[in-house]
């Protein structure tokens, strides 16, 4: 009788344990997709402005302060936040890396050929 006591007690505790707070989906991707928009600086500096879509694919515009050049903005952001996208072309462009969260997000920038860089941020509208 005490063992059967004992098994029951046992299957008591861990029905209860595995009902605790922690499902509240809290490992769903957060929801990036929307408005954004953000600055750049370091070797060159500009603004970006970019869409990010449902799935994750961003496009946009960045705009070079001096000299005045304006470009595309294409990438990604994975379900974790992390960013990456080219502004130009991956040859002679500039690459962005980073971290979004759900309300802003930051990183660093490096142009092809590694001599300019810098850092960026932005925020979701």
């Amino acid at each position: 009788m005490k063992q059967v006591t004992f098994l029951l007690l046992t299957l008591l505790f861990f029905s209860i344990s595995s009902c605790s707070k922690d499902d509240d989906n809290s490992n769903e991707p957060l929801d990036f997709s929307g408005s954004w928009s953000g600055t750049f600086t370091g070797d060159v500096s500009g603004t970006w402005t970019a869409t990010i879509s449902e799935g994750g694919i961003v496009t946009g515009t960045a705009m070079v302060t001096s000299p005045a050049i304006q470009s595309r903005l294409n990438g990604n952001v994975s379900s974790d936040g992390k960013f990456t996208a080219t502004v130009g072309t991956t040859s002679l462009g500039y690459n962005f890396d980073g971290k979004l969260n759900s309300k802003s997000g930051s990183g660093t920038w490096e142009n092809s050929s590694k001599t300019e860089n810098g850092t960026w941020s932005g925020k979701k509208e």
